[in-house]
């Protein structure tokens, strides 16, 4: 049975790898305005990595029958939890979601800063806040604030993704 989102995993990793090489190719050069644009080259190649890993988390449902795209790995575990599916694969993505401190985490963490106003990684890195006064500041406790993309860590996190796929495919390839 062929899985519709095997290619858009593919197709995103590539893009991201894209993105970071034209990042690392700008760092030679100075000035502000490359700096700005190795920074949008960065925050896209966050995106296309968490575009992905979503893509990942579809096609591990696909493989179980589970008939969702879930969002995040705990929505892939509880999923295939109320379908009664045993998935090692599954267990595995749902123990990266739930250490603190691996590469799943850091990245989902660095979408979600670029997607909230005022939590965004570049904020973090000394770029220049909204103008907009808020008295009564928001935010979630039970979330880290995002720390300064580099290109190294999201470097990291692609070949981290890019690892954990080959292997969970061929695991998958043995059954």
């Amino acid at each position: 049975m062929s899985n519709p989102y095997t290619g858009t995993v593919a197709s995103a990793v590539r893009k991201s790898q894209l993105l970071l090489a034209s990042a690392s190719t700008l760092q030679e050069a100075s000035g502000a305005g490359n700096m700005l644009e190795r920074q949008a080259l960065i925050e896209g190649a966050v995106l296309q990595l968490w575009r992905a890993f979503r893509a990942f988390l579809a096609e591990q449902s696909h493989q179980l029958q589970l008939g969702v795209e879930p969002e995040t790995a705990r929505d892939l575990g509880r999923y295939a939890e109320a379908a009664n599916k045993v998935s090692a694969e599954v267990t595995e993505l749902c123990n990266l979601a739930d250490n603190p401190d691996s590469w799943v985490v850091a990245l989902q963490s660095a979408w979600r800063g670029l997607l909230i106003p005022g939590q965004s990684p570049l904020t973090a890195a000394g770029a220049q806040r909204s103008s907009a006064v808020n008295l009564i500041p928001m935010a979630e406790l039970r979330d880290d604030p995002a720390a300064a993309l580099t290109a190294e860590s999201v470097l990291e996190w692609q070949q981290a993704l890019i690892e954990l796929v080959t292997r969970q495919r061929a695991q998958g390839q043995e059954w």
